[in-house]
């Protein structure tokens, strides 16, 4: 029997090597293991708490520098801040968060930095992924005008668009590129990998849900949270987080190119491209959906590309409420969310 594919539920069933299905009867959570949550927690918690407060201080000290004249605010210079803030607020903060889950849960390596399991199976991911990025649009777009219909708006951040062929290359750099690969390694990467061995469904919804709130804005919450949970998905399936880094650079690449194409005024040709892209998008997400399925079919189906649990040891893995349990009272992490809670709902307003 293969213990670390054995899902922890309320029964499990396992195969023996005869091919024989037989029960295993539901263990408590260890207190170990209880003890292991919440010490990961807590350590997720401080690499929040230091990208919430490093952004504060970063955007303080910016105005500063402005105010004071000692930074010539040139565009140049606004995109290399722009990619400092990245690096300062979320690649430190979640590499020592790395650094110290592996050493609690005893482990050589956190992130799946491997090539995807075959080539087909990434080609399928990208298309759901794009899919994904389409109805999440779709979703966020329905729900603020929904909002702003009943009398609540929410505030909204817009860069500047470049003007030159040099501007835009600073700005796919600064806006598409450097947030791609780090906010990959920090969510689908440290969070979504010391998640897991907790269970998979409660790893990629908690990941989600983190993505969504530290966007700090309820007009990108919702897209980044549904876009997370879909990222997360493909980067177990294929094994690798070089899968949603790709999608994710696809969709920031494509939003900075759209934005500088509305911005020039040509509603016509943005409409024109939007509807040309989001469509074959969807087609290229729909048959990678039936080509997924319907290329594993066999002993497993698509259980043999997509087994949940994570690296857990000895089969304890759950998505129960024990996980949300010893996660959210990790104080470090109960006083993260509190304040990227609060970060987000200073954004909406009650018009009436």
């Amino acid at each position: 029997m293969d213990n670390n594919q054995a899902p922890y539920g309320r029964v499990n069933t396992v195969y023996d090597q005869a091919g024989q299905t037989g029960q295993l009867p539901v263990t408590p959570m260890p207190k170990e293991t209880k003890k292991e949550i919440l010490k990961v927690s807590g350590i997720l918690g401080i690499s929040i708490l230091l990208f919430h407060f490093l952004s504060v201080w970063s955007g303080g000290m910016v105005v500063k520098l402005v105010n004071s004249g000692s930074v010539p605010y040139t565009y140049t210079v606004q995109q290399i801040i722009q990619i400092l803030y990245t690096l300062l607020t979320i690649l430190i903060p979640f590499a020592i968060g790395a650094f110290f889950v592996k050493k609690v849960q005893k482990r050589d390596e956190l992130l799946p930095l491997g090539k995807p399991k075959s080539g087909i199976l990434f080609v399928e991911a990208l298309g759901i992924g794009l899919a994904a990025i389409v109805i999440a649009n779709f979703v966020t777009a329905f729900l603020v005008q929904f909002c702003e219909q009943n009398g609540v708006t929410f505030d909204s951040y817009q860069p500047e668009s470049p003007t030159t062929g040099y501007q835009l290359a600073w700005m796919l750099l600064s806006n598409a590129i450097v947030p791609a690969l780090v906010e990959e390694f920090a969510l689908r990467g440290v969070l979504l990998q010391s998640l897991r061995k907790y269970g998979d469904a409660f790893a990629v919804f908690a990941s989600a849900i983190l993505f969504g709130i530290m966007h700090g804005n309820m007009t990108q919450a919702p897209f980044a949270f549904i876009l997370g949970a879909v990222l997360a998905i493909l980067v177990i399936m294929t094994g690798s987080l070089w899968t949603s880094m790709a999608v994710h650079l696809i969709n920031n690449t494509y939003s900075v190119l759209m934005n500088t194409l509305f911005d020039r005024g040509d509603d016509l040709l943005t409409s024109m491209v939007t509807v040309s892209v989001n469509t074959l998008a969807l087609i290229y997400g729909a048959i990678a959906i039936v080509y997924l399925f319907g290329l594993h079919r066999g002993k497993e189906g698509i259980k043999a590309r997509f087994r949940p649990g994570g690296p857990a040891k000895e089969g304890i893995r759950t998505w129960r409420w024990q996980a949300w349990l010893y996660t959210i009272i990790s104080p470090t992490m109960l006083i993260a969310l509190v304040l990227l809670f609060a970060d987000l709902f200073e954004t909406v307003h009650f018009t009436g």
